[in-house]
């Protein structure tokens, strides 16, 4: 049952906020605020979403601590007293799925592609390790568990709820990307596809996502009948938003591409590009040297090929 929304969506502190950006599809906003428990690696929570039905309630990312699922559970049930019934994580980013035990303790069930589940069960290998002999690391980890999706989907899944039509799509950006996709609302959770006022996550964490399939990605799903797209980062945007952040990958693949066909080494374009970016005003300013160094790796061990074909039509 749907119960009355309450008058203030901003949570004591200003810490984030709650936007209902279609009848029924809430999307909750991080404040942009560095944290001090959780993977430093993650260290800004990621953007996530809830969908309610008279089915039970569709998570969609549960951002990058157990604490913030917690909140996410709490605006829940300020809306709804229907069980949380899926969980979709649209990537295996720490900033989306580490707050995933929450709702396996409301039995939920938590969904995406197998690439996913098989970047966060790397990622489970890669922290074991990291975790050894850091006393640090393991404070900030402390009752943290990663938890992988229990169930996948390949190209496409529609979830069985009533009251509105949810499509899983798998979105092949060089990565296996879940998108969640609301037809009947015009709404689309890209994740970290598309960040709104954020720097990307490019390179950060290995494999870094090829840049040229990624934009090629994101010309596609521009085309899609979607009035609002949720990033991973930030808060929803229309279709000039994403367009916005596609051309901001097309100027650093761009620029990246020219000065290693120039003969210009990493660090001789860092120092060139760095200021240019910082320039943009970005938030997550810390990223700005890894995606640059991301997409040094890919062209310099493989020259830009002519843009691929369109491969995702609107499902």
């Amino acid at each position: 049952m749907l119960l009355p929304a309450p008058e203030f969506l901003v949570a004591a502190g200003g810490r984030y906020e709650v936007r209902e950006v279609r009848p029924h599809v809430f999307v909750w906003i991080p404040e942009d605020i560095v944290e001090i428990e959780g993977d430093p690696e993650f260290s800004r929570a990621g953007t996530a979403g809830f969908i309610v039905t008279p089915d039970g309630v569709v998570v969609v990312d549960t951002a990058n601590i157990p604490f913030h699922g917690h909140e996410i559970l709490y605006e829940i049930g300020h809306r709804t007293d229907a069980p949380v019934k899926y969980v979709v994580d649209t990537d295996s980013e720490g900033s989306h799925t580490l707050g995933n035990e929450v709702f396996v303790d409301e039995q939920a069930i938590i969904i995406s592609t197998a690439g996913v589940v098989a970047g966060v069960k790397q990622y489970q290998r890669q922290l074991a390790q990291r975790l050894e002999g850091d006393w640090r690391l393991q404070a900030r980890m402390r009752g943290i568990h990663v938890t992988p999706p229990s169930r996948t989907f390949d190209r496409e899944m529609r979830l069985d709820v009533r009251g509105e039509e949810i499509r899983l799509v798998s979105l092949n950006a060089g990565d296996s990307h879940a998108a969640v996709y609301l037809p009947q609302s015009k709404v689309l959770f890209l994740g970290s596809l598309f960040e709104n006022g954020f720097l990307p996550t490019l390179g950060l964490i290995p494999p870094a996502r090829d840049i040229r399939r990624w934009i090629q990605t994101l010309r596609e799903v521009e085309t899609w009948n979607v009035d609002i797209y949720v990033p991973g980062h930030g808060a929803p945007g229309g279709k000039q938003d994403v367009a916005q952040f596609r051309q901001f990958l097309e100027w650093l693949a761009d620029q990246v591409g020219a000065q290693v066909k120039a003969g210009k080494s990493l660090d001789q374009i860092k120092a060139e590009l760095l200021p240019q970016v910082e320039g943009r005003s970005l938030r997550a300013p810390e990223l700005a040297a890894p995606a640059i160094e991301a997409v040094y790796q890919q062209f310099a061990t493989s020259p830009p090929p002519p843009p691929p074909p369109a491969a995702h039509s609107e499902p």
